[in-house]
């Protein structure tokens, strides 16, 4: 069975198995593998075995998947396949006998025959980088912090002077 091998920031590592043939991944409990690390979204991605091939998709996170520094949405992976959520690392680690066994032929879009042997050393498909399928928000803007905490400061003290004022009126009895 497949799993990958996950080591977050800190040099926590743990395994998982991909124990069906869809696996969602994020921090939120409601996903079937949890990685408690602020960087990885709530609803990070899924895993997915199409036609006996694994891939991955991101589900518009925020931080992103990357490989190699290249965020990406979707990709197929093999075994040794090395990518990040948000910042934390990935491998996926098939089944001995799915890598030891004789590469099948495959054939390419072209027509033209090649074996397993020919593919990637990398880990990855052929496969273009299909972004229509993206869903999500994209990442977040960055927030300028300086001037809106002024802001809230001078909206504080002017409500604490409104509270204040309808208190002395209150208590003169007008």
């Amino acid at each position: 069975m497949p799993r990958i091998q996950l080591t977050t920031p800190d040099g926590s590592t743990f395994e998982a198995e991909l124990s069906a043939d869809r696996v969602t991944v994020g921090r939120n409990e409601g996903n079937d593998i949890v990685v408690p690390d602020s960087s990885v979204s709530g609803s990070h991605g899924e895993f997915s075995n199409e036609g006996g091939a694994w891939v991955f998709t991101d589900l518009g996170s925020t931080n992103g998947t990357k490989v190699n520094g290249e965020r990406v949405d979707r990709l197929e992976v093999t075994h040794g396949a090395q990518f990040e959520f948000g910042d934390v690392a990935v491998i996926f680690i098939e089944d001995a006998a799915a890598y030891e066994t004789p590469a099948p032929v495959a054939t390419s879009p072209s027509g033209r025959q090649s074996s397993a042997a020919s593919a990637p050393a990398d880990g990855y498909g052929n496969r273009p980088l299909d972004r229509s399928s993206r869903i999500g928000f994209g990442p977040k803007k960055p927030v300028k912090d300086g001037s809106r905490s002024l802001l809230m400061f001078f909206g504080f003290v002017s409500l604490l002077a409104a509270l204040g004022f309808i208190g002395m009126l209150m208590s003169s009895g007008l």
